[in-house]
């Protein structure tokens, strides 16, 4: 036994046990101990509730200590990894934090509601983002260019037939797309026909067929039946999206000078990355020699 106490492993282990006594000792009083953690109530009762929400039913008993263990689980490992210094260079940690910290400036920024003079100016200034399509009213009779040795001659003679009073529902071929549309927005028309026959379309004339206007599909005779035209809408009219839209901006240009007032108080130094532009040298130079030597 004396001889067993007499080894220096022996020492260096009974120092090392009370040292961490020691430490125990004298931090487990302190709320906040590194090795302490604290399940409280409002803790407990949002796992309780966040298992209801989810299960439509209240935990077990069982199930609500699963639930604790699982979350002191979670604060050990999380805790350790901190301690290993796992967070350190991973861009993944690196841009969880990031979003924490700019919905955090988010909520410390948050814009207040804005009166109607600063929501008028607001549409003024921006009138591209909220002027409201032209809208057409229209008729169509579809020639499928599969079924038409001439398209074209087609074409031509059946817009003739309509201009003498043909009814349009004896002629052309069957298809899914619409016969007739109702103020459709250029937006509505183009998914529908395409984007050039839409720019055609809206520029024809009311009151005659017209055409043919062609579409990924074949070609079109049109009859336009009305029109409106695009224009900025009133306040009134839009206020709860020129709202939106503005408090969005606010919202980043609060959280950008908040950024740059962060920022002050850092040095940044961007170093030019010479080693790679010499790597890249002496890759481009190796090859060259490469290819002169064949």
């Amino acid at each position: 036994m004396k001889k067993l106490w007499r080894e220096p492993l022996v020492h260096f282990l009974v120092i090392g046990a009370g040292l961490f006594l020691a430490f125990d000792l004298t931090q487990d009083n302190r709320p906040d101990a590194p090795n302490r953690i604290v399940v409280d109530a409002s803790q407990i009762e949002q796992l309780a509730a966040q298992f209801k929400r989810t299960w439509l039913r209240p935990a077990t008993e069982n199930e609500l200590a699963g639930l604790i263990e699982s979350h002191v689980r979670d604060e050990v490992y999380y805790r350790e990894a901190l301690a290993m210094g796992l967070d350190q260079n991973d861009p993944q940690v690196r841009r969880r934090m990031r979003l924490k910290l700019e919905f955090l400036l988010e909520d410390l920024t948050a814009a207040e509601p804005p009166g109607e003079e600063v929501l008028s100016g607001y549409l003024e200034q921006h009138p591209e983002r909220f002027r409201i399509e032209p809208r057409l009213s229209f008729r169509q009779v579809y020639l499928n260019p599969d079924r038409r040795r001439d398209l074209a001659v087609d074409a031509e003679r059946t817009l003739a037939d309509l201009r003498a009073g043909v009814s349009p529902e004896t002629l052309g071929d069957p298809t899914m797309l619409p016969y007739e549309q109702t103020a459709a927005s250029l937006t509505e028309t183009a998914r529908t026909f395409g984007e050039t026959f839409a720019r055609e379309a809206m520029a024809l004339e009311p009151g005659a067929w017209s055409g043919p206007l062609y579409s990924g599909f074949g070609a079109h005779l049109v009859l336009v039946t009305g029109r409106r035209e695009a224009r900025l809408p009133a306040l009134a009219e839009v206020r709860a999206e020129v709202e939106r839209e503005y408090l969005a901006q606010r919202r980043q240009e609060l959280k950008d000078l908040a950024y740059r007032k962060l920022r002050e108080g850092y040095e940044v130094i961007v170093e030019p990355a010479k080693a790679q532009a010499k790597s890249d040298g002496a890759v481009a130079a190796t090859t060259q020699q490469a290819q002169s030597e064949k």
